[in-house]
């Protein structure tokens, strides 16, 4: 019976208000601790799911940039093989178009042949190497034909747009490979 007289005072509504507060915050935390798992797990789900589309994006990047890469060199080879082609055939038929008679008539200047060769390498021209080019107005002649000169030309120009024909596919596949990796 003393302890219906305690409960039934001011003494036993502490007790009771203490144990339901303890048990409401016990609880409380409980709850907190469950959503805070399911949270994360969620979170964990949504990340891995995030994961995978960036992977799968990465890959359809990499395959599109090397479709890219494959279709800009197979061009390249393309444009390549015809630059070479018809500069073989032009230095062939420069035996139609710089004839014989031609070599023997036009004797190119010693100086001509010089200048050229200095522009094909790059080097500047020497005024002591080689042959003098005679009085003014009386070049000496050269012992290279005409039609050695134009097959030169014609290699020279022919080195000039394979280069050209390279560097333009380096800048297609620049801006190629560019639209990738800005595109959608």
């Amino acid at each position: 019976m003393r302890t219906l007289a305690v409960l039934a005072g001011w003494k036993g509504y502490a007790l009771t208000g203490g144990l339901c507060l303890t048990l409401g915050v016990t609880a409380g935390w409980t709850v907190r601790d469950w959503k805070a798992q399911a949270d994360t797990a969620a979170d964990r789900i949504a990340a891995a799911a995030a994961q995978r589309v960036a992977i799968a994006s990465a890959l359809t990047l990499e395959r599109a940039q090397a479709d890219t890469t494959s279709v800009v060199e197979r061009e390249a080879v393309a444009e390549q093989v015809r630059i070479r082609t018809v500069t073989e055939t032009i230095i062939k038929e420069v035996p139609i178009y710089v004839t014989a008679e031609a070599d023997a008539r036009f004797a190119l200047p010693v100086g001509l042949v010089r200048l050229h060769d200095a522009a094909a390498t790059g080097r500047p021209l020497s005024e002591s190497a080689g042959e003098p080019d005679g009085a003014a107005g009386n070049a000496e002649a050269s012992d290279v034909p005409a039609s050695t000169l134009a097959a030169m030309i014609a290699e020279n120009y022919g080195v000039c747009l394979a280069d050209q024909a390279r560097f333009s596919g380096l800048q297609d596949w620049v801006r190629r490979q560019q639209a990738l990796m800005n595109g959608p």
